[in-house]
């Protein structure tokens, strides 16, 4: 196995701000939608300003157990792409974010 492995580029090399990217995240077991829902748009409107209930949408599982969310936001620069990033990472209610 080669541990000499390059770096990932940083993001503001591969993608140009202003952009619209999108952010997926899953919740754990047992999360109802609204509260997932109101957790993912006030995170949102924390990091990136301006951000409006269209950006979001979420879907529950095939067995309802958990629920995937889709946030399809214009971020001004990484900066905020990472912030996001990890305000939804450190969530309780969020299991997973892709």
């Amino acid at each position: 196995m080669n541990t000499n492995t390059p770096a990932p580029p940083p993001l503001e090399e591969l993608v140009d701000f202003p952009a619209k990217l999108p952010i997926k995240a899953i919740s754990h077991k047992q999360v109802g939608h609204d509260e997932f829902h109101a957790v993912l748009f006030a995170l949102s409107c924390e990091h990136v300003p301006g951000v409006t209930t269209d950006v979001l949408t979420i879907r529950p599982s095939s067995a309802g157990n958990y629920f995937a969310a889709t946030l399809m936001i214009t971020f001004d620069n990484a900066d905020q792409v990472r912030a996001l990033d990890a305000a939804l990472r450190a969530h309780p209610l969020v299991r997973m974010v892709l």
